[in-house]
């Protein structure tokens, strides 16, 4: 066999063997458990998101300031973010954390949560805490 030969049969090789590879990758990705905790983070960083841009649109004095009137329809943004808010909060001090990234983004979500307020949904969340199979492995 030539070396060229030789290169060809390495690199058909290395070629079939990375496109098998791939191939097994995405199978691989979705059968791995996701945190839950994840999700619940998510949600409740969007919805906290929408319930501080709805109150400061709702606001009268920073919209007297700002020089307009706060309107009925943003009220009742004010309104259904409170509720998409208290729900999403609600989900994320009853999930507990299942992986350890998922336990580190949760602490991390909740101390830039209560940052500069009184640690109500954080001082919540530690009884799910309790509860992560993360800190009964020991």
């Amino acid at each position: 066999m030539t070396q060229a030969e030789t290169d060809l049969n390495t690199t058909r090789r290395l070629f079939l063997s990375c496109a098998m590879a791939t191939s097994v990758l995405p199978a691989v990705a979705v059968a791995r458990p996701t945190d839950p905790i994840l999700a619940a983070i998510e949600r409740h960083r969007s919805a906290f998101k929408e319930f501080v841009d709805a109150s400061l649109a709702a606001d009268e004095v920073k919209a007297e300031k700002d020089g307009r009137k706060v309107t009925h329809e943003a009220e009742d943004r004010l309104d259904a973010a409170i509720i998409a808010d208290t729900e999403a909060a609600e989900l994320l001090v009853s999930t507990s954390p299942e992986t350890k990234a998922g336990l580190a983004a949760a602490v991390a979500w909740l101390l830039e949560y209560d940052q500069g307020c009184i640690p109500d949904t954080s001082g919540r969340f530690l009884r799910a805490l309790a509860t992560s199979p993360l800190l009964m492995e020991g």
